[in-house]
């Protein structure tokens, strides 16, 4: 299958935490600039999110439709043929409110957005991406196809590098799918114990257990601050089977 390289990247406590009050540490401001500038070393030409963590960059609430707007074609569409660094939303049902096609965050290129929806998503919200010129592929019918989305990435907009950045269920969908070239982990030397946030990885509920999986160190780098940046690659390409993704991200 023709597709990205594919490199999970992560910001981490010690115990692999995703998120949690371990964040809220003074060495916070050193892991998130250690993050975004390992990310840049990457050099790749997209990074991808779930809808969750797309929320804080679209906003709350839900779209609001324009009742006159023109019904469009249910075909993946380039809003931006000229755009050469991009952002990808897993939002299969179609539910942020975005306002505008591009996105900023850190020191990243301003990227174009590109959604990634299912054929739950309605023909409102289909029009209504049409009309700021957001980009947008469908990958599946009721169920998200990880496999054929990441694929069209590469034929569609020539996306050579993608970098799946969370959250913790759509790294372990794309884990689940077989679909991880390589691990990045970007680590603060600090912990919390608290018993109710996600590791890096988790497996949606509606997922069979696999065995686990093995992986071979690329690199393992001291940054400053005592961040630790360590890298992993899959040591052989596993091929999944559907690519179908779970419920949890569908919604």
């Amino acid at each position: 299958m023709e597709r990205p390289h594919i490199i999970c990247h992560m910001e981490t406590s010690i115990t692999g935490k995703a998120y949690g009050p371990f964040m809220e540490v003074p060495l916070r401001a050193a892991l998130a600039r250690a993050y975004d500038e390992t990310h840049l070393s990457f050099g790749s030409q997209a990074w991808l999110c779930g809808r969750v963590t797309m929320a804080y960059f679209a906003g709350t609430g839900s779209p609001r439709f324009d009742p006159k707007a023109p019904r469009v074609a249910r075909q993946d569409y380039i809003g931006d043929a000229g755009a050469r660094d991009f952002v990808v939303s897993i939002d299969a049902s179609g539910k942020l409110p975005w306002n505008k096609n591009t996105v900023q965050y850190g020191v990243r290129p301003e990227a174009h957005l590109i959604e990634v929806l299912t054929d739950r998503a309605s023909d409102d919200y289909i029009s209504y991406l049409h009309q700021r010129k957001i980009s947008y592929i469908f990958a599946g019918g009721d169920e998200l196809d990880l496999a054929l989305a990441v694929q069209k990435l590469k034929v569609l907009f020539g996306i050579q590098t993608l970098v799946v950045s969370g959250g913790p269920i759509v790294n372990g969908s794309f884990l689940h799918a077989g679909l991880i070239d390589e691990i990045s982990l970007v680590t603060v030397p600090a912990l919390d114990d608290a018993n109710d946030t996600p590791t890096s990885f988790q497996r949606p509920a509606s997922l069979s257990s696999q065995p686990p999986r093995t992986y071979t160190l690329k690199s393992a780098q001291v940054l400053s601050d005592d961040v630790l940046w360590v890298r992993y690659v899959t040591p052989l390409k596993r091929s999944n089977q559907s690519g179908s993704a779970p419920e949890e991200i569908l919604s």
